[in-house]
């Protein structure tokens, strides 16, 4: 019995020497930064990326929940880091966790820095493959995007409060080049987060507040996307800038972003004064782009409306010519290639009518019009009489060709009838 007794309080002590020992081990991989070490090489792994932790995960716990908090976060090189956030928070559901699903019931971000585009060499995940946060919050955030050779656009100061279900909330000041301004969404609805949306009464407004002052605003009263389809019953936009209004309408949009098609049963922009355009488009695809549009258009006093919104337009020498341009057609898009056939277009007062064909790269345009009636005056001095008539030399990267039948000329004294007007690859009229 003495031995059986021995043998008991051996084996007890040695577990408990075992139970200390692991417990000083796991205290000290624990004060080493372990934990924090582990979960970076894992991260790392899956990123395809350097990620660095600053701290040890904090772990809190309650019947429902478990939290999860990371200070000092950053994925990618510490120079320019892709991501980057003093503190990240998740609340994770408890009993499907013992299950082995993870269901992320909040995500928070306390000054998070995000550059894009995000470096993926494997391509980007597809959003039905991403674990989506039911709700998240955001705390003083800051957003990069730089294009190839493009000037960075910034978002700084950036607030957010996306519940599960309910109003959500965004607002920052952005920055591009020497402008900038103020930001700011709010939608209800819900879920705003996820592979399934259903957002509604959704506004969107940009202001400016250096520079000269502008701002739009977009107003969708629906939207839902399911199945990488976006679906847009309408869509409402206003731009206000240098005291002119733009007011811009699109009816039954519908997208799908795995094919890269577009729908658009109705667009239409409205120039105040100056008139309005419109028009539908079909069965767009992106890879490669492709698809069919009608369109039409009646615009008014060409030369104030340029002026009126920044854009530069040749002085013409009688200042009552391009008061009225209308035109009404369709078009098609394939390969890199466009074609438009335009009918009962109006410019001034003369009927216009035909084809234009060209490319995106380079960029190239050629036309088949013909005009019934034509007064070269409106827009040129007349000829020197005994002299040969000229029309003003072409640049030489002239990226127009192709032929304009006038049935009427009228230039100063000069009367042609059947006259035809070619532009050849040399840029010679």
């Amino acid at each position: 019995m003495k031995i059986i007794a021995w043998r008991w309080r051996s084996l007890g002590l040695f577990t408990l020497a075992v139970t200390l020992a692991s417990l000083l081990a796991l205290g000290i991989w624990w004060q080493q930064g372990g934990p924090r070490h582990l979960l970076a090489s894992i991260l790392s792994s899956r990123l395809a990326q350097p990620v660095h932790l600053a701290h040890n995960p904090q772990f809190s716990a309650t019947t429902r929940t478990l939290q999860i908090n990371l200070s000092g976060l950053r994925i990618g090189p510490p120079a320019r880091p892709s991501f980057a956030a003093s503190r990240l928070a998740l609340t994770l559901a408890l009993r499907p966790l013992l299950a082995g699903r993870v269901q992320i019931q909040h995500l928070s971000l306390t000054r998070p820095q995000l550059c894009l585009p995000w470096p993926s060499p494997g391509g980007s995940p597809a959003s039905s493959t991403l674990l989506w946060p039911a709700s998240a919050s955001i705390v003083d955030g800051a957003i990069r995007w730089q294009g190839k050779g493009q000037s960075p656009v910034t978002i700084t100061q950036l607030q957010a409060r996306i519940p599960a279900r309910g109003q959500a909330m965004i607002q920052g000041h952005w920055q591009w080049q020497k402008r900038m301004g103020l930001v700011a969404m709010s939608a209800n609805g819900g879920p705003f987060l996820g592979s399934t949306l259903h957002w509604r009464d959704l506004r969107i407004s940009v202001d400016s507040t250096a520079g000269a002052t502008a701002h739009a605003r977009i107003a969708i009263a629906q939207l839902d996307f399911g199945g990488e389809r976006l679906d847009l019953p309408h869509l409402a936009a206003a731009l206000h800038w240098r005291g002119q209004t733009a007011q811009f309408h699109v009816a039954a949009l519908a997208a799908n972003l795995h094919s890269g098609s577009l729908r658009i049963g109705r667009w239409q922009m409205d120039l105040g004064n100056h008139g309005q355009m419109g028009g539908q488009l079909e069965n767009s695809r992106q890879h490669p782009l492709q698809g069919s549009m009608a369109f039409h258009g009646d615009l008014h006093d060409l030369p104030q409306l340029a002026h009126a919104w920044g854009f530069q337009f040749p002085t013409l020498r009688d200042p009552n010519a391009m008061t009225t341009l209308s035109f009404q057609g369709h078009g098609q898009v394939r390969d890199g290639h466009f074609t438009l056939s335009m009918v009962d277009g109006i410019l001034d007062q003369s009927h216009w009518s035909g084809q234009m064909a060209g490319q995106w790269q380079p960029w190239r345009i050629h036309l088949d019009l013909r005009v019934d009636e034509l007064d070269l005056g409106h827009y040129l001095p007349p000829p020197t009489p005994g002299k040969a008539m000229t029309l003003p030399p072409l640049p030489q990267q002239w990226p127009i060709t192709g032929q304009i039948r006038v049935d009427r000329l009228r230039w100063g004294q000069v009367r042609a009838t059947g006259l035809l007007i070619r532009s050849t690859p040399s840029a010679k009229p």
